[in-house]
């Protein structure tokens, strides 16, 4: 039954046309590639067996290579091997084309010139970057090329990384890369059908693909405001509105890297200055903006909480790793106990998440949620606040050099046994929609800012 299953899958998707030129695989070297990909995972992945038994992963790979009957190129390939994500539900195991595929198109092939959202089950267009297509940003998608919304966002996210039971980062990844999850699934067609609603009712309009170089020329001239880049000083930002008695502390990123370098922001050295403004403008209530906050360096994470908490605290309980197949404790960064600043934060704390809240976010929020002290506004966090994995190995499967990333540490934050596959659920369950998204409007940090007014 379950090969019956992904071979239906499988073939929803089609076979998309292979480029003049590019490598077809044989069977042996793709099944070789899956194998391969199946051993690194019991060499090194501590959450392998977390959501699934062994027995479940080990029937569920057979069934995979037995959808392999013929020759394939790259693409097809992984259009069969992604679908390992919903058997092993960790939002740290990746799979991604090979950098060469992956080159040769964002160079050459043609992309959906739209900038897709996903919201309720659905799509959206966020930007048209088409040449000359009239379709309106916010328009509903009803179907692309024959394919209903619903059936593409299934296709998708089935695929999808995500951390256990919750869907809500594999959304995130899709309303912020559509395309090119899109493309890897679905391939480059030279036209896309689209079928949209409009005052008047569903319209179609068909709209010629663009090369990125054309799509970026297109969206810069449509909209000429809109800045995609990232400037320094723009990676931890405040804002201090004594008249209202609020502090917006927002951090899009723990990575002390990207901090440093797009950024030009050292994590310690920005949040000791910001904190140091807040407590001495003495107002009474901090939001804490952690949304499409993927994660880094839990060291920050726990630097910034030594400013939040006034009593010791714990971020990760234990670690676990695989040695000889076996999962077994092991060490690993800020384990034990941690002390808070002589002179923390004690007014009241909103914490705003999303599905991009992931990863290092998750632990935050979850310290956070143990230790009672900040009411939490948005939707559920991509990350799971009970267990978690990272310290990624990197590799390439050897025929087919798609790219692989297995966790080999796995982060237990409260405990296993309380997991429930879920991410961290909002006090205060508040959604961003469309209207919302295309007028700027913020409608998660207008709840919290009525919440401090009505105080």
């Amino acid at each position: 039954m379950l090969k019956k299953i992904l071979l239906i899958k499988f073939l929803f998707l089609g076979y998309a046309l292979s480029l003049t030129g590019q490598t077809i695989f044989s069977i042996d070297q793709l099944k070789s590639d899956l194998a391969f990909y199946k051993s690194k995972l019991e060499q090194f992945h501590p959450g392998l067996y977390l959501y699934s038994s062994k027995a479940g992963i080990d029937s569920y790979f057979d069934s995979l290579s037995a959808l392999i009957t013929k020759p394939l190129d790259d693409l097809e390939f992984y259009r069969i091997i992604t679908l390992t994500s919903a058997k092993i539900r960790d939002g740290h195991t990746l799979l991604l084309p090979g950098s060469e595929t992956t080159a040769y198109h964002n160079k050459n092939s043609p992309f959906l010139p739209l900038q897709i959202g996903v919201y309720k089950n659905g799509l959206f267009v966020k930007m048209n970057c088409s040449a000359t297509a009239p379709i309106p940003d916010g328009s509903r998608i009803v179907s692309i090329n024959g394919q209903t919304s619903e059936e593409i966002i299934q296709q998708l996210t089935e695929r999808q990384v995500r951390d256990g039971n919750n869907l809500s980062y594999a959304y995130w990844i899709l309303d912020n890369y559509f395309r090119d999850y899109y493309s890897y699934h679905f391939g480059h067609p030279d036209n896309f059908t689209i079928e949209y609603e409009s005052e008047n009712g569903v319209k179609k309009t068909s709209i010629p693909g663009l090369a990125k170089d054309s799509l970026v020329y297109y969206r810069s001239q449509r909209y000429p405001d809109f800045r995609f880049d990232k400037k320094p000083g723009e990676g931890i930002t405040l804002k201090l509105d004594t008249s209202n008695h609020y502090a917006l502390l927002k951090i899009r990123d723990f990575h002390n890297d990207v901090l440093r370098k797009t950024y030009h922001q050292p994590f310690n050295e920005t949040i000791t200055g910001y904190f140091s403004e807040i407590v001495n403008s003495k107002v009474d209530n901090l939001v804490l903006d952690l949304r499409d906050n993927q994660g880094g360096d839990i060291e920050n994470g726990v630097y910034l909480l030594s400013w939040l908490l006034n009593k010791p605290f714990k971020v990760v309980t234990s670690y676990n790793c695989v040695e000889s197949q076996q999962l077994v404790s092991c060490k690993g960064p800020s384990s034990g106990s941690h002390n808070p600043k002589e002179t923390p934060f004690s007014g009241k704390l909103y914490v705003l998440v999303n599905g991009g809240s992931f990863s290092n976010s998750g632990i935050v929020a979850s310290c956070l949620r143990v230790n009672q002290r900040a009411v939490f506004i948005g939707t559920e966090t991509g990350g799971n606040p009970n267990v978690l994995t990272g310290f990624p190995k990197g590799f390439e499967l050897p025929n087919t050099k798609i790219k692989v990333e297995i966790p080999s540490k796995q982060f237990v934050m409260t405990s296993v046994s309380g997991n429930d596959g879920r991410g961290l659920v909002p006090d205060y369950i508040v959604e961003e929609d469309v209207p919302g998204y295309i007028n700027k409007m913020d409608m998660v940090l207008v709840f919290a800012l009525k919440m401090i007014g009505r105080q």
